[in-house]
C-alpha cells in the first residue's frame, strides 16, 4: 500500500489489513515502560489510532479531537500509537490531559507492521502511517481508514459512528419476537 508524504508516493511496510480480517496482536510499550498487546479478541470494543509524531500540529490537534469525541463513548478501549519517545509522550499526555485514551509507543514497530503502517522511506521512515482501526469484541476488523496523505486528518465522524455502530451490535441468537413470529 502507498500513501503520499508531502505529495511524495511512499510504500508502507507490514501486512496490510481489512475490514472483516481478525485484528492481529501487536506488541505495544506502555508509559510506565512495561509491554502489553492490543488487537485481537477483547472484553471491549476498541479504537486503534496510529499517530505519526505528537510532535505535529495535525497530530497533535488529532489526539485531543479524538479524546474529546470518545469521551462520550462507553465501553469503548481506546490506545494512541505513536513512535515519539516516552518522555516527550508521557510530558504530552500530561500537559494536554489526553486521558480518554491510553497513549502507547510502538519502540520495535511491532504495531506499525502488523497492520501494514510502516512508513518506508523519507524523513518519516520507520514512523506510523495516520490510521485508525476499530475492532470488536470478537476481534474483527469492522472499520479501517489509513489517510492517503500524510498532512490530513482522519473522518473523525466515520470513524466515531462505526465504534457507536459496533458497540450497538446486538448478539445473534433467540429473540422474544423471533419466536413469537414462527
Amino acid at each position: 500500500m502507498y500513501i503520499t508524504v508531502h505529495g511524495t508516493k511512499t510504500a508502507l511496510l507490514g501486512k496490510e489489513q481489512s475490514v472483516g480480517n481478525e485484528a492481529p496482536a501487536a506488541r505495544i510499550t506502555r508509559l510506565d515502560g512495561s509491554q502489553n498487546v492490543i488487537g485481537m479478541i477483547a472484553p471491549t470494543v476498541q479504537l486503534l489510532i496510529a499517530i505519526p509524531s505528537l510532535k505535529t500540529e495535525v497530530c497533535s490537534l488529532g489526539a485531543k479531537k479524538f479524546n474529546a469525541l470518545i469521551k462520550e463513548v462507553p465501553k469503548l478501549t481506546t490506545y494512541m500509537i505513536t513512535t515519539d519517545d516516552r518522555d516527550f509522550v508521557k510530558e504530552y499526555a500530561e500537559k494536554e490531559s489526553i486521558d480518554s485514551a491510553e497513549i502507547v509507543i510502538d519502540t520495535e514497530r511491532n504495531f506499525a507492521k502488523k497492520y501494514g503502517l510502516l512508513i518506508s522511506e523519507g524523513k518519516l521512515k520507520e514512523r506510523l502511517a495516520r490510521a485508525v482501526f476499530v475492532i470488536d469484541r470478537d476481534g474483527r476488523i469492522v472499520y479501517k481508514e489509513v489517510v492517503p496523505e500524510i498532512v490530513d486528518e482522519v473522518d473523525y465522524d466515520a470513524c466515531i459512528e462505526a465504534v457507536r455502530n459496533t458497540l450497538n451490535i446486538r448478539k445473534k441468537g433467540h429473540t422474544h419476537e423471533s419466536w413469537m413470529s414462527v
